[in-house]
């Protein structure tokens, strides 16, 4: 059950990152006189965030090994690699699409 909800987390999180990529790109092409830095910028500044997230769960997951409750450890991890996942994800549609 935890890790369908850990995969419906990314997929969200997935879907919402498309979105909101989408989104300064739809109101670039609405005014191509005037591109925008942020519009530029796109997905990076979630890699940003996402590689941040990834740091603190990483941070927590040894935290929580030291504290001797592995199974929270290991869906910490868990957590971890479809963060991973999902940054991978963006730096290879970033790369096809530059």
């Amino acid at each position: 059950m935890r890790h369908r909800l850990a995969a419906i987390t990314v997929t969200a999180a997935l879907t919402g990152g498309a979105l909101l990529a989408a989104a300064p790109a739809q109101a670039a092409s609405a005014q191509p006189a005037a591109p925008t830095a942020a519009a530029a910028e796109g997905p990076r500044k979630n890699v940003v965030k996402l590689l941040q997230r990834l740091e603190e769960l990483h941070r927590k997951a040894v935290l929580l090994e030291q504290l001797g409750k592995h199974e929270e450890a290991n869906r910490t991890r868990h957590e971890a690699k479809l963060v991973q996942a999902l940054i991978d994800a963006i730096i290879k549609s970033d790369r096809s699409a530059g």
